[in-house]
């Protein structure tokens, strides 16, 4: 019996059940910063994931910092996250990973999921990343239906299911490390490209803060006492600016501002924070040198000074032989599906990143096809679900047949 073809058809029966499970998961609203519902769709995923017949761990997340409005450094907490394990002894160890967080917080306008044809899902997550946990579960279960359907226990894996991604991952970090040091590969599931297309690497990222403060005072009565923060922060933000024609590739966005109070007020305090993508590792000291710098400038003039905060949390995925090995190994197996699959690099940032800083080699996009993620036209195609879940399949069941042999 071929044990392959059966498990892959056995894909093929499931695209409703895999529809609606995503049109179900998408409905629970897992903002990164909403814990409660984050809370509701981790029970959720350890239901799903109990099919397995192996312990759902739920691991606590690590606390972090934030920089408040106010000035303040305060704790900030995440959702934990849920990890498996399954033949820990195999010779091959795999790392599934995917985050059950989106960018959809609870007040957010976009809520509902609606159907736009037989083939088309809208709705908050429904390929970034609520249709990826649904193709790496129907994935595994497919696999598993050839593990014991063939007896090839050669490759054992660890999923892992953070809530914290959208945020750069400050509260799962740690557990994928210590997951990092048990396997010798990881299969990501962030949503491919629409063409279906893979991500070959990734720029770096950061997320920092410049504080900048300044002197208050009666606008009115005196107001060449004052100090105005949010005019300085305006100076500085040009210098940041900037940097994006100082060093090649990188991009430094501005994001927010935060500051101001009420108009009779010289305002004392302006936060300005910002995001920096860069492509190479190397980067980092030059950068921050130079972000420092503009911190420092803030006190050429008497009465302000500016301190930084954040750091790099993502650093780049770079394309090595291994992670290119794999690439084709995909390829392959997308040829004996029927799928032409290429890959390009992307300014985007995931876990994936995170996992290779680790030494693990990894391919990140297996989730499903989609499009306009992270925006109220967020879609997902039903049609790529068991298409995607079958690449991941046999791309294992090659694994395992290579590891016996």
């Amino acid at each position: 019996m071929d044990h392959r073809q059966a498990s892959l058809e056995w894909l093929d029966r499931q695209r409703s059940e895999m529809a609606y499970t995503v049109e179900t998961w998408a409905k629970i609203n897992s903002g990164s910063y909403h814990l409660r519902g984050v809370a509701n769709q981790r029970e959720t995923l350890a239901d799903a994931f109990s099919v397995f017949g192996v312990p759902v761990e739920r691991v606590p997340a690590e606390e972090s910092e934030w920089l408040a409005p106010s000035g303040e450094l305060l704790p900030a907490r995440w959702g934990d996250s849920l990890h498996l394990s399954c033949r820990p002894e195999a010779p091959v160890r795999v790392l599934l990973a995917i985050h059950m967080d989106t960018v959809y917080g609870k007040d957010s306008a976009f809520q509902s999921v609606s159907w736009i044809d037989d083939n088309t899902l809208r709705g908050p997550g429904v390929a970034d990343a609520k249709g990826g946990l649904v193709v790496m579960l129907f994935a595994l279960q497919a696999f598993e239906k050839y593990v014991a359907a063939s007896g090839n226990r050669s490759v054992g894996w660890d999923v892992v299911i953070n809530a914290d991604e959208e945020v750069g991952s400050p509260g799962s970090t740690r557990l994928f490390e210590e997951c990092a040091q048990r396997v010798q590969l990881g299969m990501l599931y962030e949503p491919s490209h629409p063409d279906g297309g893979l991500v070959s690497s990734r720029k770096g990222s950061g997320n920092f803060s410049l504080m900048v403060r300044g002197q208050s005072a009666h606008a009115g009565r005196e107001f060449d006492r004052g100090r105005n923060a949010v005019v300085r922060a305006s100076a500085l933000i040009e210098k940041l600016h900037a940097l994006n024609k100082k060093f090649a590739d990188l991009t430094l966005n501005v994001a927010r501002v935060d500051g101001g109070g009420p108009s009779n007020v010289v305002p004392d305090l302006a936060i300005i924070r910002f995001n920096v993508r860069y492509q190479h590792r190397e980067q980092e000291a030059a950068i921050r040198e130079s972000l420092q710098a503009i911190a420092d400038s803030a006190s050429e003039q008497p009465g302000f000074n500016a301190v930084l905060h954040g750091d790099f949390s993502a650093p780049p995925k770079e394309l090595d032989a291994a992670t290119e090995s794999m690439l084709q190994e995909l390829q392959s197996c997308g040829s004996e599906l029927g799928l032409d699959l290429t890959w390009q690099p992307t300014g985007g940032v995931c876990d994936g990143n995170r996992l290779a800083a680790c030494g693990v080699p990894n391919i990140d996009t297996l989730g499903p096809r989609g499009g306009n993620i992270h925006s109220d036209a967020e879609y997902v195609l039903i049609e790529s679900l068991p298409e995607r879940a079958k690449l991941s399949a046999l791309f294992l069941m090659r694994l395992a047949e290579k590891g016996s042999g």
